[in-house]
């Protein structure tokens, strides 16, 4: 037993030692640039997409590294990019450890959008809240989780920004106790902006459930 922790010690951190250590590459860098980029060549019409969680445990295959494991991806969730380019949509995946060939995407989500765009601009993604009656009085609480997980988008047209967050435990109906039910649940999984955030996490875990982005180079 011993030796096979201290072969697993050791493994782990000859990992960490071919793992990126460039302190300067954060997503969030990346991803501005990359939008920079794309607004230098004149294109109009950008969405940014996020899915991540902080804290939260994560399980991984190993064999389905192979020799390209980087351990800084595992904290740095990626950040997709869409855009539209000659009548057609494009979707990028941005990454601490490789760039990726760009793909040409479903884009559904752009008719949401535009025919909603009033609506999603003003819409309010609700806490989640509980009524319960005290002193004979109706009464409402606000209740959130220290690990819950995230999905945002930004649409960036032209000069105007538009941004929705969603946090995965408002979106729930009954939290751990069944007495506190989600009172503004029905509100928020009806909102166009969450029509929207599900068309963008649908077209992203399938590209990567059907390894569409092809690695280019480790950065």
């Amino acid at each position: 037993m011993t030796k096979r922790i201290l072969f697993l010690f050791i493994y782990f951190f000859s990992l960490l030692g071919n793992a990126q250590n460039n302190a300067e590459i954060t997503r969030d860098n990346l991803a501005t640039n990359y939008i920079k980029e794309l607004q230098s060549r004149k294109i109009d019409t950008i969405c940014f997409y996020e899915d991540y969680c902080i804290g939260c445990i994560d399980t991984f295959d190993y064999s389905s590294f192979k020799k390209d494991l980087c351990l800084e991806d595992f904290p740095n969730y990626p950040i997709y990019i869409f855009w539209k380019e000659s009548g057609k949509t494009y979707l990028d995946k941005i990454s601490v450890c490789f760039e990726y060939s760009s793909i040409i995407s479903e884009n559904a989500f752009w008719d949401v959008y535009f025919l909603n765009e009033k609506i999603i601009k003003n819409e309010i993604v609700k806490a989640y809240e509980y009524e319960t009656f005290e002193n004979s009085k109706r009464v409402t609480y606000n209740i959130g989780v220290d690990h819950s997980g995230h999905r945002n988008f930004k649409f960036i047209i032209k000069d105007k920004i538009t941004t929705k967050e969603f946090d995965s435990f408002n979106l729930t109906k009954i939290g751990w106790d069944p007495s506190k039910s989600n009172i503004n649940y029905e509100h928020n999984i009806n909102l166009k902006s969450k029509q929207i955030v599900d068309i963008l996490e649908k077209i992203t875990s399938e590209a990567e459930k059907n390894n569409t982005f092809k690695k280019i180079k480790s950065r």
